[in-house]
């Protein structure tokens, strides 16, 4: 996902490196880095990968990959998928697949490596609930965030999806807003 800086977690995730690993090559000078007014630090995709090219370190399929954040959204009703599309397409630049069952969402994730995943978990095939679990199990999509969107409401339900591995709840009918706040609180760069 193109984005125009990282920060130092988003970093450590993709290097497969501790935070402070990341913050010591900002202070050797090693990886030239901005800090905001708050003093978070931030960096650069380009000095990022300018720092493993030099020092021979491979460059992760998340920095080789351009374009715009790639949702798969899975759920079984057309007209949620044809909603959701809407509001996300007019809210930000984002690339959106659909799945309608769990079947066809465990190939998409696999092969096209979404940046989020929007779950409804009542689906046919596989339901949520193992779509989650599958996601989560394997080691290639096992930090795309998931969140649900169903129409299940009860305490253990909602508890079941959190044990299950998702990021974030939404309970369906939902407002835009909700649903576009919780994209960009949950949208990420690590795969």
């Amino acid at each position: 996902m193109t984005k125009p800086y990282y920060t130092t977690h988003e970093i450590s995730k993709i290097c497969n490196v501790y935070p402070t690993t990341v913050i010591n090559w900002i202070n050797e000078g090693a990886l030239p880095a901005f800090t905001t007014p708050g003093g978070h630090r931030r960096i650069t995709k380009a000095d990022l990968v300018n720092l493993l090219t030099k020092n021979n370190m491979p460059i992760p399929e998340e920095l080789k990959r351009e374009g715009k954040p790639r949702i798969l959204v899975i759920d079984d009703d057309p007209n949620i998928l044809k909603m959701i599309k809407a509001i996300l397409v007019t809210e930000g630049s984002y690339e959106i697949k659909t799945a309608k069952g769990g079947f066809e969402a465990g190939i998409k994730v696999s092969q096209w490596l979404p940046n989020l995943i929007l779950l409804d978990f009542v689906i046919p095939d596989i339901d949520g609930f193992e779509v989650c679990r599958r996601v989560k199990k394997n080691e290639k999509t096992k930090n795309i965030p998931v969140i649900a969107i169903t129409v299940l409401r009860e305490e253990k339900e909602v508890k079941k999806m959190y044990d299950c591995g998702v990021s974030d709840y939404l309970a369906k009918p939902f407002k835009s807003s909700d649903l576009i706040e919780k994209v960009k609180n949950n949208i990420t760069i690590a795969v």
